[in-house]
């Protein structure tokens, strides 16, 4: 009896995820897990392009530029994202989301 029910509680799960349709997720990785993480998700959400501003006084943009239809709805298509470097003091009209050496994570409702 305990074993059925491992099987069905503990086995079962990890044998349908491996059946699930995977989504493939193309990125240039970087040296931050934040920046990467944020793009993943933006392309998981259904971004088609994500679109990266050029650093200006520390803090960069992410935000997607084009997306699928299905998306709009996503929370990841919704705001947009700022990397902003370590020592870089943090506006206040945003929400941190994730850290790590290099920059703090943050985002926004899109305007």
């Amino acid at each position: 009896m305990q074993k059925r029910i491992l099987i069905y509680y503990v086995l079962l799960p990890f044998l349908l995820v491996g059946c699930m349709k995977h989504q493939n997720i193309k990125f240039n990785s970087t040296n931050s897990m934040c920046l990467d993480a944020t793009v993943a998700n933006l392309q998981f959400a259904g971004c088609d392009t994500v679109l990266v501003t050029n650093p200006s006084n520390g803090i960069t943009k992410i935000s997607c530029f084009k997306w699928d239809k299905k998306a709009k709805d996503s929370t990841w298509i919704n705001h947009e994202f700022y990397a902003i470097e370590q020592g870089i003091k943090m506006p206040e009209d945003v929400n941190p989301i994730c850290s790590d050496k290099h920059l703090t994570m943050t985002s926004a409702e899109r305007d």
